[in-house]
């Protein structure tokens, strides 16, 4: 009986590109308050990149990465890469959730409260890809801006001539595309079926009702989940977009030929626990951001008067 109460009657249907604004702007909003939180993360992903298992780090965990930064770049320090971070939340946010649930009816889904943990991973994954492939500029500028250490700040359009001019063309904007994918789909695979089968279990259990309180719970424990399952894939694609820009800098050549020889150089010089590096960063980033993201989501469809996730 709890599976035919606990959700109202069907409100009005949500049109594309409704579902696209509505998770590009829930996910930018995250991303002004973790911004900090990602240069930590970005900056501990790069430390200590292939020195050895023994090498000192400059980062060696959260709070010291936090510390060091705004001690040496100031306070702004943190905020490095806000914009092309929110142009990526907006662009590759929108996309990979905004997808979720049209995929979800691709393949076949046709009650909310009742779909294959299967079909949602699959959805997840699929909208991942797409909105990481049609994004990655966005993000491959974010990281740039992100893990740039000199005076002030490293401006967008500086990154994006430099890699243009540089770094072969408009397609270098795609470099890292690859695990950058791979990290999408497994995030998105993650993290929105995540949240969507943990609300719906409490629901048809009867274990809570629809709103803020389920919508904290479930989004805090999909956003744990998340940044535990995709951390060795970010360490891949962030090292993979940062290569050419150290290269050029220290007139070498790019450390890896892929993504591949990426993780198993990573593994062989670092450690296993390398695949690790800022995981704590990026739980403190993720956590607060699947959560506010997921929570400003779930609002603007009841602000439209549209039917909850």
């Amino acid at each position: 009986m709890a599976a035919a109460t606990h959700e109202s009657a069907p409100k009005r249907p949500i049109a594309l590109w409704e579902r696209l604004v509505m998770a590009g702007a829930s996910n930018a909003s995250a991303a002004t308050l973790t911004n900090p939180l990602d240069v930590v993360k970005i900056r501990q992903q790069l430390d200590g990149e292939l020195k050895g298992r023994g090498a000192a780090r400059k980062y060696p965990n959260f709070a010291s990465g936090l510390v060091s930064i705004v001690r040496t770049e100031g306070l702004m320090g943190l905020y490095k890469g806000i914009l092309p971070s929110v142009l990526r939340e907006l662009s590759y946010s929108g996309v990979r959730m905004g997808l979720y649930e049209p995929f979800k009816e691709l393949l076949g889904a046709t009650d909310r409260a009742n779909t294959p943990l299967s079909v949602k991973v699959a959805a997840g994954a699929m909208s991942g890809t797409v909105g990481a492939s049609f994004a990655n500029p966005c993000d491959l500028i974010k990281i740039r801006c992100q893990a740039y250490q000199g005076p002030g700040s490293l401006g967008v359009i500086d990154a994006v001539k430099h890699v243009v001019r540089h770094e072969g063309g408009v397609p270098g904007l795609w470099q890292g595309v690859l695990p950058s994918v791979q990290r999408a789909a497994l995030l998105t695979a993650t993290q929105v079926p995540a949240y969507d089968e943990i609300k719906h279990q409490c629901l048809r259990r009867g274990l809570a009702s629809e709103g803020l309180l389920l919508h904290f719970a479930a989004s805090s424990l999909a956003g744990f989940l998340t940044a535990m399952v995709t951390n060795p894939v970010d360490i891949v694609k962030t090292r993979m977009m940062e290569q050419r820009a150290a290269a050029a800098s220290s007139g070498t050549a790019p450390r890896y030929s892929g993504a591949l020889d990426c993780l198993l150089s990573t593994v062989r010089n670092e450690g296993p626990a390398a695949l690790w590096k800022g995981a704590m960063a990026s739980w403190a980033r993720i956590g607060p951001h699947t959560t506010v993201s997921l929570m400003v989501f779930e609002g603007l469809r009841s602000a439209i008067g549209a039917e909850a996730l």
